[in-house]
């Protein structure tokens, strides 16, 4: 499995009929990291009159029109985000108000196209999802497990093992794959030790 989501962290700024909005968008991990970064742009442009957001965390997706007649900034900016099958990400757009009032329409166009623009500048890229699990064995078999384990972590540039960890019991270590490589790794390791090996994700 994979998402896709923007490239890097990216702003534009234009100014619409005297208002002059700001939009920023990041990659992000969750609600969390997204609620740091707005509060980030609100210490940078306290003195703005709005700072409407938009987020998506897979099924968590949430926006705020922060003060703008409702359905006029964050639902268009959210919009966008899904228009564009974009997942893991944070968008941010401050408006400092220039005097003339731009209507529901005007505002619907100023938010969504701000945001667009951002985008645009911050490119796209594909994020393979990955799973942490947990490999025990007997002493018997810390040879081969170590040395399947390091095959399996040459297959994919983003997989990686922890240190290795000797108990009472044996052999315990992390080993993080994509979940797309999971059953694969979990039957190779099962083979090469004639099921003497144990496979846990965190759930389990």
């Amino acid at each position: 499995m994979a998402h896709v989501t923007v490239g890097k962290a990216a702003r534009h700024e234009e100014t619409i009929e005297g208002s002059r909005f700001l939009a920023y968008v990041w990659p992000a991990a969750d609600p969390e990291e997204a609620a740091a970064l707005l509060a980030a742009v609100r210490t940078e442009h306290p003195d703005a009159t709005h700072h409407c957001w938009a987020y998506k965390f897979g099924d968590s997706q949430r926006f705020s029109d922060d003060g703008e007649p409702g359905g006029t900034a964050g639902r268009p900016m959210l919009e966008v985000i899904l228009k564009r099958e974009l997942d893991m990400l944070a968008a941010v757009v401050v408006r400092y108000y220039g005097g003339k009032k731009l209507g529901a329409g005007g505002l619907v166009r100023a938010y969504s196209g701000a945001v667009s623009k951002a985008l645009d500048q911050a490119g796209v890229r594909e994020v393979v999802d990955m799973v942490t699990v947990t490999v025990t064995a007997g002493f018997a078999l810390v040879d081969v497990v170590l040395r399947t384990v390091d095959e399996l972590v040459t297959q994919h540039p983003d997989a990686r093992k922890g240190e290795p960890d000797f108990g009472a019991e044996g052999l315990e270590l992390e080993l993080t794959l994509p979940v797309f490589q999971l059953d694969a790794a979990k039957a190779r390791l099962t083979e090469v030790t004639n099921g003497g090996v144990r496979v846990l994700r965190p759930d389990e």
